[in-house]
């Protein structure tokens, strides 16, 4: 199964991530398409290809990836099915 990501929310402390910072990496998300059997795997996919940690609370529709990168802010994600 083919699947792509939505970002539902970008949490940071207020002042380590600027504004475009966060639109980039939003569009970023939205772009990526990752081949998995089930959600939780495509997240643990997308959180390896981005450098992130996944959060143990993982669903199959919906995950929280913190990116340690960019000063620890967490991502909260919903999954798309693609075709």
């Amino acid at each position: 199964m083919r699947y792509g990501f939505e970002v539902e929310a970008i949490q940071a402390k207020k002042g380590t991530l600027p504004r475009d910072e966060r639109n980039d990496i939003a569009a970023y998300i939205a772009t990526v398409k990752v081949e998995a059997e089930e959600g939780r795997k495509a997240f643990r996919k997308l959180a390896n290809q981005v450098n992130g940690r996944l959060s143990r609370d993982c669903t199959d529709r919906a995950a929280t990836i913190t990116l340690p990168d960019y000063g620890s802010c967490q991502l909260m994600l919903r999954l798309k099915k693609e075709g």
